[in-house]
């Protein structure tokens, strides 16, 4: 392979690299994830200094174009050689790469070991990803002692057989959700407007945003609102926004925000009015989206439903698959440290998930109850 490493900062990401990295993502098909893209780091970067100025990418370039073949994100926690995935509260991180082969990651693990990069946490990584387990090993073949323990799921649905088998394989949800629609149609016309056109982005984000001061999660923080609204407006510009604001009699009652990257419909986000909340707004919203996204492009539709980590009662109704994530220590030339890794992972996963909880509350990113059931 023709390539070379590097290890950049914020300032050293150009049009070319960037663009680059979208389009490395997207062309992963059913390991496409929006949280991977410059797109979605973009928007935290916009919203959080200190995030941006943290931001390390280590990357394997093609030599003659200059793209990138295999990158990963992560935060300089001390500037003393200390790493770990970029953006804490991110639902889940994973290595990016063109091929995922043994050459490109392990072009991308030397480079780390080249850039300083001593002790390496990675968090939630999807153990169905091959390029998951493949950077493991080749990390092990840089010199790194590695540790990986599982912690929490995905949750999948496969949709291969589109929503015609999708209807049919979740036949009682799509029937509830029937009953749901019947009943609210009682209190005036049922409609589901998804924003999708840059154009479109600003007005849908303003009516997202607007349910939630009127959802129990109350109104989002300034910051949240911040990182939310430029994430709508990037994804908007790349084909990938899907946000569904479900009307009752032209009020906003319920809102999802979803994305399509690559083969994968993945959600994202809610809100309701809890004036709504007893008649079941959440799941018809939710329903209606699920068809809207998988029908939406009859030529290229999604072949995965991706409902994130975290469990809850609708998604264990709509998402069977629940392959485990795992989080990562690899520590170089250490030896003490990396045979404490067990120990010591273990620790700092629990110290995380408590911080991560508080600091999801605290933006606006906890779970959110669906009218009966919960998302």
């Amino acid at each position: 392979m023709n390539a070379r490493g590097v290890f950049l900062h914020a300032r050293d990401l150009d049009t070319d690299f960037t663009a680059g990295w979208d389009r490395l993502v997207a062309a992963r098909g059913v390991y496409a994830d929006c949280f991977d893209t410059y797109t979605w780091a973009a928007s935290v970067m916009h919203a959080d200094p200190v995030a941006a100025r943290r931001i390390r990418i280590a990357a394997v370039l093609d030599e003659p174009t200059g793209k990138p073949v295999s990158l990963l994100a992560l935060e300089d926690l001390d500037g003393r050689g200390r790493f770990a995935s970029f953006a804490e509260d991110r639902p889940r991180s994973r290595v990016v790469a063109e091929r995922a082969s043994h050459d490109e990651l392990g072009a991308l693990a030397d480079q780390l070991a080249a850039s300083g990069v001593r002790d390496l946490r990675l968090r939630r990584m999807p153990s169905r990803d091959p390029a998951t387990h493949r950077l493991l090993g080749a990390l092990r073949r840089a010199g790194y002692r590695v540790h990986a323990r599982e912690r929490s799921s995905d949750m999948l649905a496969d949709v291969t057989d589109g929503w015609a088998g999708h209807r049919a394989r979740f036949a009682s949800f799509h029937a509830q959700a029937r009953r749901l629609h019947r009943k609210l149609a009682r209190r005036g016309d049922v409609a589901l407007t998804a924003y999708t056109r840059p154009g479109e982005a600003d007005t849908g984000f303003a009516a997202y945003a607007a349910l939630f001061p009127r959802s129990w999660k109350g109104p989002l923080t300034e910051r949240t609102r911040t990182e939310r609204r430029e994430l709508v407006r990037r994804t908007a510009e790349n084909g990938w926004l899907r946000l569904y604001v479900l009307r009752v009699d032209g009020r906003p009652a319920a809102t999802y925000l979803w994305f399509r990257v690559g083969a994968v419909a993945l959600w994202h986000s809610t809100a309701y009015d809890e004036e709504f909340a007893g008649l079941g707004v959440g799941n018809l919203a939710m329903w209606q989206a699920h068809e809207h996204i998988l029908v939406a492009d009859p030529t290229d539709p999604p072949t995965l439903v991706d409902l994130l980590p975290t469990t809850t009662s609708q998604k264990l109704r709509l998402a069977p698959e629940r392959p485990p994530l795992l989080d990562i220590e690899a520590v170089r030339d250490r030896p003490l440290t990396a045979a404490a890794l067990p120990v010591r992972a273990l620790a700092r996963t629990a110290r995380a998930s408590a911080a991560g909880r508080i600091r999801a509350r605290r933006r606006g990113r906890t779970t959110a109850s669906t009218g009966g059931t919960k998302a």
